[in-house]
């Protein structure tokens, strides 16, 4: 029997997990709209420096994710960071479970985890169509991949987008699944420093209040050759000041954060997350849709968010696609 062929889209941690699980049995081809891997394992390098400025660390809630992250960590690829939680002082309220982030940066941990594995970049998807049993992948470029089943790990509303252009009609009580999932958005900034930022040890800070959620200095992470911050937005700020100019922006972050030293204008980006992490997630790790060839809808809302979430979710999406081929173990 020929191997199925299976289309994921989304090159973040839950298709990279579900594309490593599939590959020994099935042929996997990733595709990312994006110029890279890792979607919000994401690092930016501005002059000298590397900023992490998506997901900042890996937590282990479950022995199956601690365990991979054990196998990073051995490979040299992920190395613990905190213990605990961060607080608004930096200090640790110990819940037990390490903090991981990239010996690099957080995007080298999912270029890692594409080593092997056929992830095609700058690809994006304009729609999907089920035909004959098959699913047709359309490309923008005009090209089509054909699949035996599709996982689809990018934010729900565009997955959803692409069942939609593709004219698929949804079971009811999937449909209501998808759209009962919600997403907050998120204000990243960026900046290189004119010195020491004064964050206390580890190099974060979460704040009580205020327009930042979460505060790092990539220094002092372990990351970047200079001082450099990321600044997360809150949700609530986030979403009022979406369509704001980024000097604005930028302007209200800074005089938040209260930092030792100055911030160097001209190293100044701004990144809109606007599916940063999820406010009403599924109850369950995926969603395997019904009258239909095998698509499953996995990410960080399918039943627990983060980075942790993701990875898990991307796991049993695989799972779901090999029960529903039938594929030998």
């Amino acid at each position: 029997m020929s191997r199925p062929n299976i289309v994921i889209i989304g090159a973040g941690m839950a298709g990279l997990t579900a594309a490593h699980q599939l590959q020994s049995k099935c042929n996997v081809v990733v595709v990312d709209k994006g110029r890279g891997v890792g979607g919000r394992l994401a690092t930016r390098r501005i002059g000298d420096a590397t900023l992490d400025h998506g997901a900042q660390f890996m937590t282990t809630h479950t022995a199956e994710f601690a365990e991979f992250m054990a196998q990073l960590a051995e490979a040299g690829v992920a190395t613990e960071w905190f213990q605990g939680r961060i607080g608004p002082t930096g200090a640790h309220d110990s819940d037990g479970h390490p903090r991981y982030r990239g010996v690099v940066s957080m995007n080298a941990v999912a270029k890692q985890l594409a080593t092997g594995i056929d992830v095609r970049t700058s690809s994006l998807v304009k729609s999907v169509i089920t035909e004959n049993d098959v699913w047709h992948v359309n490309m923008e470029d005009g090209t089509a991949i054909v699949a035996d089943a599709v996982i689809a790990t990018a934010p729900v509303p565009q997955s959803l987008a692409l069942l939609a252009n593709g004219g698929v009609a949804l079971a009811t009580e999937d449909e209501a699944a998808l759209l009962a999932i919600t997403y907050d958005p998120c204000l990243a900034f960026m900046a290189v420093l004119d010195g020491p930022s004064g964050l206390p040890d580890p190099g974060a800070v979460d704040p009580e209040e205020g327009p930042i959620d979460w505060m790092a200095d990539n220094y002092l992470k372990g990351i970047s050759a200079v001082s450099a911050v990321t600044i997360h937005a809150t949700a609530e700020f986030s979403r009022e000041n979406w369509d704001a100019d980024d000097e604005s922006i930028s302007d209200a972050l800074v005089a938040a954060a209260q930092l030792e030293s100055p911030v160097i204008k001209s190293s100044v980006q701004i990144q809109r997350w606007r599916y940063a992490r999820p406010s009403v997630e599924h109850p369950e790790r995926h969603l395997l849709l019904a009258g239909v060839p095998p698509l499953v809808c996995a990410g960080d809302a399918f039943g627990g968010a983060k980075v942790e979430g993701a990875a898990l979710s991307g796991g049993a999406a695989a799972n779901a696609i090999i029960a529903a081929l039938g594929i030998a173990g």
